[in-house]
């Protein structure tokens, strides 16, 4: 595996040394869990934007209320509903 460095204040440095302690697990690996926990929460971020712009314009939010009830109608397709998780069937 390789490495960088990369130069933080020591202020920056001791929030994710805390966190892996806390979580018994090393630094490299604290901060990797913490970069892609934030670039999911700017990916459902940048949705939940999206679906208040939606929202907010009546015609937009008619529409996608249209398409929704559409797919909601292939629910009564007669098939048997699988079960929640793969462990319950």
């Amino acid at each position: 595996m390789s490495t960088l460095t990369v130069r933080v204040r020591p202020h920056t440095y001791q929030i994710p040394k805390d966190l892996a302690r806390e979580n018994n697990e090393s630094l490299p690996d604290a901060l990797e869990r913490l970069v892609e926990e934030l670039r999911r929460w700017r990916i459902l971020q940048e949705a939940n934007e999206a679906y208040a712009a939606v929202a907010a314009d009546p015609v937009a939010d008619a529409a996608w209320k249209e398409e929704i009830a559409r797919w909601d109608a292939t629910l009564v397709d007669g098939l048997d509903a699988l079960p929640e998780s793969p462990e319950d069937r």
